[in-house]
């Protein structure tokens, strides 16, 4: 350290908070007299600016000749704390800014990508954040999520291991096991179930469904229980074509996890729609079964879906990246490379192969139809009664899901506790019984739960070869067992950089910290804490808020220029979200002006749909070129569309206006559109959305003062 900070001081170089302060606690002789460490780091930033001016001119150039880094977005990358938290706002560049860093890193500070960890929240973040360093730039940095990286670091652990995550699914085959054997042939612990585990006792209005109470025991299996429950549910529906239909698209307009009819989660829409299709017409397959032979490039590969006719199999892609998305060039040459390799795998293996592409207007299921046909197989369509008995068969303990829940809630309850190896008192003092119960109550209660807490770890951990990681056991053991793998070349990093800083959990956050502190990394963490909206699935504000007293000796840098909204659509939502006094200040500027951002149109409750499509019409009649999203609160609000015959339902997100198929129409929640970009944006069903005019007079004022009819 006194080395370092010597020659920092000697060759002008930045110096850290972090590395000042330490300084200035063991070595005060170092620092030079009235030496000021703000005044100090401005002028190597001053300079830097200019040195490196050409550098960043044409950082973007042959990539993206519209991109011009700003000199907030300069000095955020040259600056070099040990820990530093990017404000950027909404449309200020946020991936450019951190791309540009790793870009700067590695070209002007040397540092070997390897050693630099980008990692963010969700597949989707992560991609975005590929395709600008390892596609546009080249650079082959190690791009993750939270959960991959923290995997990485249990299969280095337990690297004698067969390491692999138990997902919502092995979750829901775990409890169905326990209860079928270990509950359900004891019909007196059902009844001492039902009577620990009531209303009274836990507050949940209901763990055992009433058809459950009523029935469970005339039979001597969950299995015949439950073949018996399907049958009285399939009679009750009074209408089961539009009943099956409607829960078939529930499933693929789903924004976290799209779920066919056969059970599985699959990547996207047109991806389920095809499953479906074979489902319903009675073709078996496998979702994305490991090929027998290896790629060209040694990769293992995975087509999307394999048939058999003949006792041939048959290869089926879904090639559903479409040219009129938003894709860079280099992004696209790779997809079509990619696709060209194994459209020619197949062609020189000979293999029955089926190539279905993303065309806007095209039905998919009609020209998987005559593929299907002109290639051979039969159909066998389907039954709605046995459609519906497998969608039922995916979720056998439907009618105690409350209790799967409340057990698996006080499960991760134990296990994101600092002090888990005392889940007794975890589960008495904050969750079981009440200051009323009995003693004795409260003991049967966590005798249930510890059996079945014993009970899904042995699942996960009894197999001597193979071990299962929930989520929390996955960053808990990868944070306590760090320091066991220091020496692994694979997981040393000097820097880590955060993206969505603003969702981290407390555990994400423990994580980053153990890693950081572990390799000595710097940390590097952007975000927005305007644009906070994981507090649902554990996201901790506080981290965000209170930056500098979990990352000591931090710097706050803010990036204020949005190249997305106008100053006036700024002015709204800024003086909007600042009523809470919580929020850190910044005040985001923009080149772009215009007059009346937000334009509010009213109508009845019966002319809704009617509104809707004259406001479509007159958006594209003045701006032919531009895209329109429609958001709604709910998934519901968009599927309402769909009741309308002009009103198609594209593949993913798309919306088809028929007779208008050159407007490009897209329709999701609200929730969903978190972070994507439109030209246009109409906002359906607001009217219980925004608060009244009596009881916030804000909104009057900044709001519907602008307010215009179509």
């Amino acid at each position: 350290m006194i080395n370092e900070f010597s020659k920092k001081i000697e060759n002008l170089e930045y110096i850290s908070t972090k590395l000042y302060s330490k300084t200035k606690e063991n070595n005060q002789e170092l620092i030079p007299q009235d030496f000021d460490l703000n005044k100090y780091n401005e002028k190597v930033l001053e300079r830097d600016l200019i040195k490196y001016k050409d550098y960043f001119d044409n950082m973007y150039k042959g990539i993206d000749d519209n991109i011009h880094l700003d000199e907030e977005q300069r000095r955020a990358i040259l600056t070099d704390e040990d820990y530093s938290l990017i404000i950027a706002g909404a449309g200020t560049g946020k991936t450019t800014t951190m791309a540009s860093k790793v870009k700067y890193l590695v070209d002007i500070k040397e540092i070997v990508p390897s050693k630099i960890a980008v990692m963010s929240f969700t597949k989707k973040a992560t991609q975005e954040l590929e395709n600008r360093i390892k596609i546009d730039f080249e650079i082959p940095v190690n791009v993750t999520t939270f959960h991959s990286l923290g995997l990485a670091y249990i299969r280095e652990i337990f690297k004698d291991h067969k390491c692999y995550v138990i997902d919502s699914d092995a979750r829901e085959k775990i409890f169905t096991s326990y209860f079928k054997e270990q509950i359900f042939p004891y019909k007196e612990k059902i009844k001492e179930m039902m009577d620990l585990f009531s209303q009274d006792k836990i507050g949940l209005p209901w763990v055992f469904s009433k058809y459950f109470k009523e029935n469970y025991e005339k039979y001597n299996t969950f299995d015949e229980y439950f073949e018996d429950y399907k049958k009285s549910k399939i009679k009750e529906v009074p209408n089961l074509k539009e009943f099956v239909e409607e829960k078939i698209e529930t499933y693929l307009n789903n924004d976290e996890y799209i779920k066919t009819i056969n059970g599985e989660f699959v990547k996207s829409k047109g991806e389920a729609i095809i499953a479906n299709f074979l489902y319903k017409n009675g073709i078996e397959y496998e979702y994305e079964k490991i090929y027998p032979e290896i790629m060209s490039d040694n990769k293992t590969y995975k087509p999307d879906f394999t048939l058999e006719l003949g006792g041939f199999p048959v290869y089926l892609e879904y090639f559903g990246l479409s040219t009129y998305d938003e894709t860079s060039s280099l992004e696209m040459n790779r997809y079509n490379k990619n696709r060209k390799d194994k459209e020619k795998h197949h062609q020189d293996n000979h293999t029955n192969f089926i190539a279905l592409d993303r065309i806007k207007g095209e039905n998919i299921e009609e020209t998987l139809s005559k593929e299907l046909l002109k290639m051979g197989f039969t159909f066998k369509p389907k039954t709605y009664e046995e459609i519906y008995d497998r969608i039922l068969s995916n979720n056998p303990v439907s009618t105690l899901y409350p209790l799967k829940d409340f057990l698996y809630n006080l499960i991760d309850t134990v296990k994101s506790s600092a002090k888990r190896v005392d889940f007794k008192k975890i589960i008495s003092d904050s969750i079981l019984g009440s200051p009323s119960e009995t003693k004795d109550i409260m003991e049967r209660q966590y005798y249930y739960f510890k059996d079945f807490y014993i009970y899904y770890q042995d699942k996960l951990f009894n197999n001597p070869e193979e071990y299962g990681f929930d989520f929390s056991d996955m960053f808990y053991y990868a944070i306590k067992y760090m320091e066991n793998i220091r020496e692994s070349n694979n997981l040393q990093f000097e820097y880590i950089i955060i993206d969505e800083y603003q969702d981290i959990s407390k555990e994400r956050y423990t994580f980053a910290k153990k890693m950081s502190d572990m390799n000595y990394s710097k940390v590097v963490a952007v975000g927005d804490d305007w644009q906070s909206i994981f507090a649902f699935a554990g996201s901790k504000i506080k981290y965000i808020y209170e930056f500098e007293k979990y990352f000591e000796d931090s710097k706050l840098l803010k990036i204020t220029k949005t190249y997305r909204n106008s100053n006036e659509l700024i002015k709204y939502s800024g003086a909007f979200i600042m009523r809470n006094p919580n929020q850190i200040k910044k005040e985001l500027i923009s080149s772009k002006n215009i007059s009346n951002p937000i334009k509010f149109v009213i109508h009845k409750d019966e002319e809704e749909t009617n509104t809707l499509k004259k406001l479509i019409l007159t958006i594209h009649k003045n701006n032919p070129k531009h895209k329109i999203m429609i958001l709604g609160r709910t998934n519901k609000m968009i599927k309402d569309l769909f009741k309308e015959e002009e009103f198609k339902d594209g593949i993913d997100t798309k919306i088809e206006f028929l007779g208008y198929e050159d407007i490009e129409l897209e329709g999701m929640t609200m929730h969903k559109s978190k972070g994507l970009t439109c030209d246009e944006v109409i906002l359906i069903g607001l009217d219980n959305s925004f608060p009244s005019k009596s009881k916030d007079p804000f909104w009057i004022k900044e709001l519907f003062k602008d307010r215009e009819g179509i």
